[in-house]
């Protein structure tokens, strides 16, 4: 006797869900040629440069609190959620270019993940971070966080810094920041 109901009520509800899924394509798409360009990193058109390295026995960074040199390492602890700003470097001189952030790194007892990020503001204030993020306990491996800058975007000296969501330790040796031009 409600055939007719039930029939009706599938068409509805497969009309909405193919909408739906037709609107998220179009999200999609609208955010890949708009929005997206600002979170995508391009390939460089040439081999990345060496511009600053950092060492422990060189180079003194600018939160003290929780961090400790171990042989050639800093080792950070944290108890909790904590941003630790390591390095602030000036802005690139080049209009447009790929910055990479690259470390050894190896963790311990980190419950949520701690970030190795590399941030900078825009002219509106806001912070753009780009970040790589290690969770547990690792032996000793090569972290890299690449960038994409572009002077019209942002201003101001780009931070290094590791963020943690909880409690455990960060060691970092070998900090490298890379510059290459934009294919």
């Amino acid at each position: 006797m409600f055939n007719w109901f039930d029939e009706f009520k599938a068409s509805v509800e497969a009309g909405i869900a193919s909408g739906i899924e037709a609107g998220f394509k179009i999200l999609a798409e609208s955010f890949n040629n708009g929005i997206g360009e600002w979170f995508q990193v391009p390939e460089p058109v040439e081999p990345y440069k060496l511009i600053r390295i950092f060492r422990p026995a060189t180079d003194r960074t600018i939160n003290q609190d929780g961090i400790t040199i171990e042989q050639d390492s800093w080792k950070i602890e944290s108890y909790g959620e904590k941003k630790v700003l390591l390095f602030e470097i000036a802005e690139p001189t080049m209009s447009e270019c790929l910055l990479m952030c690259q470390a050894q790194v190896k963790t311990a007892n980190l419950f949520k993940p701690a970030k190795l990020t590399l941030s900078i503001k825009n002219p509106a204030g806001w912070i753009w971070h780009r970040n790589a993020a290690v969770e547990g306990t690792t032996t000793w491996h090569t972290c890299k966080v690449p960038f994409h800058y572009k002077k019209e975007r942002f201003s101001g000296s780009v931070s290094i810094s590791i963020e943690f969501e909880s409690g455990g330790v960060f060691w970092l040796k070998d900090l490298e920041i890379l510059q290459a031009a934009v294919k």
